[in-house]
């Protein structure tokens, strides 16, 4: 089951948002991700947060079918990664979180880029034009975009290492990363299709359609 979250971040447009769209089997929001729903004219299933920046009133979400659920201001998770705790509860088996790149709040975004780290289940964050994904080691994952896209990889362990690319402009052939030393940034696909595998660590990457 394929479970959506809105976070509470802006959300740009863009085609990756409206295929992630698509294939939602669940919708869940993050506080205020429910005003960002209700933008793209959905309701959601499930409401989670302390409600701190939410517009829409509560009663009017239940109103609509909404179950609320409350969360306590001060805690130690953030809102969205209650969210991807209930999507797990509910049986999600792949989740993407919309809008949680943008705002005005940097250290949600981080927040929400270390999330991808926290947890087994797939997780992917959409925004507009980019998609951020983990690979863990040992393991590959598929590229799917055009020629030209950029795909920028960069380690969240001290190492990633026995990195190997294909149909990417600068390649890998067996190459580590270091944490700290931004050296994946802006590589490009050379056809439609791309592929990453990777020995060992976590590998974050991020997908940029131009």
């Amino acid at each position: 089951m394929h479970a959506i979250i809105f976070a509470g971040g802006t959300l740009q447009p863009g085609k990756a948002v409206d295929d992630a769209l698509a294939h939602a089997d669940l919708i869940i929001a993050a506080d205020s991700g429910a005003d960002s729903a209700l933008g793209y004219g959905l309701t959601p299933s499930i409401i989670i947060g302390d409600f701190d920046s939410l517009v829409t009133p509560l009663r009017t979400l239940e109103d609509m079918g909404c179950e609320i659920i409350h969360a306590a201001r001060e805690k130690d998770e953030t809102d969205t990664e209650l969210a991807v705790q209930i999507a797990i509860e509910r049986g999600a088996s792949a989740i993407t979180i919309l809008g949680g790149l943008g705002g005005i709040r940097f250290d949600h975004t981080i927040a929400n880029i270390l999330l991808l780290a926290g947890y087994e289940t797939p997780l992917r964050i959409v925004d507009g034009v980019t998609t951020c994904w983990l690979l863990r080691g040992p393991g590959s994952t598929h590229v799917s975009g055009k020629s030209g896209d950029l795909l920028s990889l960069f380690p969240l362990t001290t190492e990633a290492t026995g990195i190997q690319t294909q149909h990417l402009y600068y390649p890998l052939h067996g190459d580590s990363l270091t944490f700290g030393k931004p050296r994946g940034v802006s590589n490009v696909l050379t056809h439609d299709e791309a592929e990453v595998s990777l020995a060992s660590g976590m590998l974050l990457l991020i997908h940029t359609t131009i």
